[in-house]
């Protein structure tokens, strides 16, 4: 195989997300049938892949809105990979867009980083994720990388 345009396109997460989806459904089909046998290394970075994607908001996207939201954030002059970060990211706060764009503080005000925050809310749907820490939002917790509750010692318990 030869590439032979490094840069042809690039892909939002919802479109990888869909690739896979639909190789994941091929090669369950030629494992029913026992056509192909995929190597492990493929299975387990498609595995890994599409859990990471099932944890992001591509999973709630559709392409009609990723259509319309790269329609409406063309004015305002943001580069490819900038608006496929936004796509990909969703970005809440402008402090992630500051992340996102370069030289945000340069090319726009708080208030139209206020208005292009708002843009990308009405959108984008908002992912089930964030309606569980939206709902979640009073109860603080702490847990290990695993996601199980750690014990957290306070300065009393140390005395």
């Amino acid at each position: 195989m030869e590439v032979l345009d490094r840069q042809e396109a690039l892909l939002t997460n919802h479109e990888v997300y869909i690739v896979l989806k639909e190789e994941e459904d091929r090669h369950k089909a030629a494992k029913v049938a026992e056509d192909i046998k995929y190597p492990e290394n493929v299975t387990t970075l498609q595995f890994e892949a599409l859990q990471y994607l099932n944890d992001s908001p591509c999973v709630t996207q559709s392409s009609e809105q990723i259509s319309q939201i790269k329609e409406l954030l063309m004015a305002y002059d943001l580069t490819k990979a900038e608006v496929l970060q936004i796509i990909n990211l969703r970005p809440k706060t402008p402090v992630e867009l500051h992340l996102i764009i370069e030289e945000c503080g340069e090319r726009f005000t708080i208030e139209g980083l206020d208005e292009l925050i708002e843009l990308i809310l009405s959108a984008l749907p908002q992912d089930e994720h964030d309606e569980a820490a939206e709902d979640d939002g009073d109860e603080t917790s702490k847990e290990n990388g695993n996601g199980a509750p750690m014990d957290v010692e306070t300065q009393d318990d140390l005395s």
